[in-house]
C-alpha cells in the first residue's frame, strides 16, 4: 500500500483583513439562509413564527431541509400541490447540504496557515478521496488524514455568492409555493423585513 504523507500545518491566527472579513460575511449570509429555511418551514406547518423557532431551535440547514421536504411530500400526498414542487425542492436542497453547506464549513471550521506566499485551509471534516491507497482504501477520514486547499480571495467571494443565492433560491421557492397552495386559511404571515444586501 502506497503511504500519503502527513500535512503538517503551522496554524496561523493573524489572518488578513480579506480573510477575516469574507469568512464573516460568509456566516451572515449562511444565517440568513437558515433563516428562510426556517421561513419556509413556518409556512408548510402554517402556524405563527414563534411555535416554528421553538420548533426549528439547534436544527442545522441539512435538518431544516429534510423537515421541508418531508413537509411537501404531505402537500404532494395530500395533492395540495403538483409533485414539481418537490423535485425542484430537491434540487435546492441537494445543492445547499452537498454543495454550499461543504464550503461554509471549509472556511468556518477548518485551519489556516500560510504556506509560500499563499493562504490555505485544512479541511477537518468528511472525507477525502485517495486514489493512490485503491483498492483497499477508496476514502480516509480527513479526521485521519486532513487535506488542505488553497484559498483566494476570488474563491470567498464565489462562496459569499453561492450562500447568498441558495438563501434567494429558498426564499423564491416558498414565495411561489405560497401563491399557489390551494384554499388555506393561513395562520402563517411572511415576515415583514427586506434581505438588503449590498
Amino acid at each position: 500500500m502506497k503511504e500519503i504523507k502527513t500535512i503538517w500545518f503551522d496554524h496561523r491566527t493573524d489572518l488578513p483583513k480579506w480573510i477575516t472579513s469574507r469568512i464573516g460575511q460568509i456566516i451572515v449570509e449562511w444565517s440568513v439562509l437558515e433563516r428562510e429555511l426556517e421561513e419556509l418551514i413556518q409556512m408548510l406547518v402554517n402556524t405563527d413564527i414563534g411555535f416554528t423557532r421553538i420548533m426549528v431551535n439547534r436544527l442545522n440547514a441539512r435538518n431544516r431541509i429534510s423537515a421541508a421536504h418531508s413537509l411537501i411530500e404531505w402537500y404532494v400526498f395530500h395533492k395540495r400541490i403538483s409533485g414539481s414542487f418537490l423535485k425542484e425542492f430537491s434540487k435546492i436542497g441537494n445543492r445547499i447540504a452537498n454543495e454550499i453547506q461543504n464550503k461554509r464549513d471549509m472556511v468556518a471550521h477548518g485551519l489556516w496557515s500560510f504556506i509560500k506566499g499563499n493562504w490555505w485551509v485544512l479541511k477537518q471534516r468528511g472525507q477525502r478521496p485517495t486514489p493512490e491507497l485503491r483498492p483497499e482504501l477508496e476514502k480516509l477520514s480527513r479526521a485521519f488524514i486532513p487535506q488542505r486547499e488553497l484559498i483566494t480571495r476570488e474563491k470567498l467571494d464565489k462562496i459569499v455568492q453561492e450562500v447568498i443565492s441558495g438563501a434567494r433560491a429558498v426564499q423564491e421557492f416558498r414565495e411561489r409555493l405560497h401563491r399557489v397552495i390551494p384554499d388555506e386559511p393561513f395562520k402563517y404571515e411572511p415576515a415583514k423585513y427586506t434581505r438588503r444586501r449590498r
